[in-house]
């Protein structure tokens, strides 16, 4: 100490003005028999003001299906991500990804029943006659000609982030779904689907029977962080696809026959990831709506042969692109689906897939089919 140094080399036991003497007194313990006391405020329930926009958390690609008793499985939607937000008033806001206005897409959504101080994380679907969900019905509203087709709109709620006005975001998953599950969240046109607990395998198979896009994988106790790809969220498609950037398309008489597909780089450039045909009942249509994206030069960072009937875009459309699943920067067996108007060119970046050990299944035959069937609103 300070004051023991001095009195060794002075050989005063009082230090000097401005140098403090050591505190040799004890500080008391605690007593055992005593209740343990907070030291700090407990705010987990404080309530909170709802923040103007989230941006979602997404998943990574898994290279497959996999089962685990740390996991619980939903559908994967073949919609557009969604967040509701219930206001004070009554009125509730529904955003798209990028804190855009959903509302004059899906008109018939401004009635959904979110309570005041909640926000639900979810996507909104639009289905065939089935019950199955199906994005290019949904994305025909969005096209020039206001196409309203199929059942719906739906929003369907997955993940609940505010409750009366305090934050869940930091508590495991499994405790939101079930404060979801249990809440006033159901109606109409709010959904709130069930999951299966493990067995990823089994429920990907059952999936794949009935025509649907794929399963999402969520870690339990995983918490919710808004704008990032998380590990903790896996998906995985019965069909492997990707969002890619249209940088060129091959036309004859009929229309598109092929389109160039490209990837964001990190620094921002676009590499060419392969060609992808369009469906012959596709051509005119995509011709016609690619027309005003026609540019003089190339898109992509390294030069791309030319050929007969070959257009250069300007690189804005961002489109569904089903593929092999072989190589995810070089996409083959490449199919053109549909148009995407709810993504950005930034977004449409190559995925490596995360490898998951996985187990034998754990629940009966059955289940499985029972949380698909109550999860379809037609079915």
């Amino acid at each position: 100490m300070v004051a023991r140094a001095w009195t060794r080399r002075n050989g005063r036991s009082d230090p000097p003005q401005g140098v403090l003497e050591a505190d040799t007194r004890r500080v008391p313990e605690p007593r055992r028999d005593e209740p343990d006391r907070p030291t700090l405020i407990d705010v987990s329930g404080a309530i909170e003001r709802l923040p103007r926009a989230i941006e979602p958390m997404r998943p990574r690609l898994a290279a497959g299906a996999f089962n685990s008793p740390e996991w619980l499985f939903e559908l994967k939607w073949d919609g557009i991500r969604a967040i509701a937000f219930g206001g004070e008033d009554g009125q509730v806001r529904l955003q798209d990804r990028h804190g855009g206005d959903l509302l004059p897409l899906v008109p018939e959504l401004r009635d959904l029943r979110v309570p005041a101080g909640s926000v639900v994380d979810g996507e909104v679907i639009v289905c065939d006659t089935r019950g199955r969900p199906s994005y290019e019905l949904l994305a025909a509203r969005a096209g020039p000609k206001n196409l309203r087709r199929g059942r719906g709109p739906y929003f369907v709620g997955f993940d609940l982030l505010y409750e009366g006005g305090r934050a869940l975001a930091g508590r495991p998953l499994h405790e939101r779904r079930a404060k979801l599950q249990a809440g006033s969240y159901g109606g109409q046109r709010l959904l709130v689907p069930d999951h299966l607990d493990a067995d990823g395998e089994p429920f990907l198979e059952v999936v794949a029977e009935y025509g649907l896009e794929g399963v999402v994988g969520k870690r339990r106790d995983s918490p919710y962080v808004p704008g990032t790809r998380s590990p903790d969220w896996l998906k995985y498609h019965v069909t492997p696809r990707v969002d890619a950037v249209l940088g060129g398309l091959v036309a004859d008489d009929h229309g598109a026959t092929t389109v160039l597909c490209g990837l964001t780089n990190d620094d921002g450039s676009l590499s060419y990831a392969g060609d992808a045909a369009v469906p012959p009942f596709l051509a005119s249509w995509l011709a016609g709506a690619l027309g005003a994206f026609v540019a003089d030069a190339s898109p992509f960072a390294r030069p791309i042969p030319l050929r007969s009937g070959l257009r250069w875009l300007r690189p804005r459309l961002v489109a569904i692109v089903e593929h092999d699943g072989a190589n995810p920067k070089a996409l083959g067996d490449a199919r053109f689906r549909a148009l995407r108007f709810d993504a950005r060119v930034g977004d449409c970046r190559a995925e490596e897939p995360l490898q998951m050990p996985s187990g034998p299944p754990s629940g009966s035959g059955e289940r499985p089919r029972l949380v698909l069937l109550q999860s379809l609103p037609f079915s």
